[in-house]
């Protein structure tokens, strides 16, 4: 416990340390007002990717059942859908929060509590809602672009987004006292080796391979972002412009 109290800690005071200096650095449409701060935590994240979550997802790519790997990605994917639910209600969009309900539903019954996805099957469709776009649709500006240590990339408004998501999202009441605190850890961790090992050569062409990996996550993540609160409709204007002469 005092282990995430700690880092709790040194999240939110480098959150304080990096607000304090919003007009150093500013890029058109975004800005990154705390690289002298943000590389040393990118350094620090691709260091842990390095020597702890890369070769964990390379071997649970090599060593774990095709059927098994299926079946945690359905479940991670399951589990996002209750914050997708309350996200998309607070937004006001009506056909996003009816399809969700409906593939828990679908997938809860006939799949086994998400183990299986009969609701692809059935084509309800699937979204993806979090806070942090919640708060864009109610007209919150992005602000600074931010790399956390051990939470990787965000910005102000990513970042309230979290904590609101830890808030709104009904998962994060199952379960109390030693059991609870598992289990969320255990469906965090499941969530990003998962996660590390469906998009590893992203990830990889990212981290590894690109001249500066700080502005190319920085790049991607912003684009990232910005695809998903416009719901997969591109609006050129509206990118957040924050790209280095001649990225991409």
């Amino acid at each position: 416990m005092k282990f995430f109290q700690s880092v709790s800690g040194v999240i939110a005071l480098s959150f304080i340390a990096l607000s304090g200096c919003a007009q150093s650095t500013t890029v058109e449409n975004g800005y990154d007002p705390a690289e002298y701060l943000n590389r040393p935590f990118h350094a620090l994240n691709k260091g842990l990717d390095t020597a702890i979550i890369r070769p964990i997802s390379k071997g649970y790519g090599a060593v774990v059942p095709a059927t098994v790997k299926h079946i945690v990605n359905n479940e991670v994917r399951f589990l996002s859908l209750p914050g997708t639910l309350v996200n998309s209600a607070l937004q006001g969009n009506i056909e996003r929060t009816g399809d969700t309900a409906a593939r828990i539903f679908v997938n809860a019954t006939l799949g086994g509590l998400g183990a299986l996805d009969p609701a692809t099957d059935l084509k309800i469709p699937e979204h993806d809602e979090d806070f942090g776009q919640t708060l864009a649709v109610w007209g919150a500006n992005q602000g600074a672009y931010y790399e956390l240590p051990l939470l990787g990339p965000s910005s102000s408004r990513d970042f309230a987004g979290t904590l609101g998501d830890l808030v709104l999202n009904p998962l994060s009441y199952v379960g109390s006292g030693t059991g609870g605190t598992l289990l969320g850890a255990g469906r965090r961790a499941a969530s990003i080796v998962d996660t590390r090992h469906e998009f590893s050569d992203v990830i990889d062409e990212a981290l590894y391979n690109s001249p500066d990996s700080y502005v190319t996550v920085r790049n991607l993540y912003l684009q990232r972002r910005n695809n998903a609160i416009l719901n997969g409709q591109f609006d050129a204007d509206a990118r957040p412009d924050i790209f280095e002469e001649g990225e991409f």
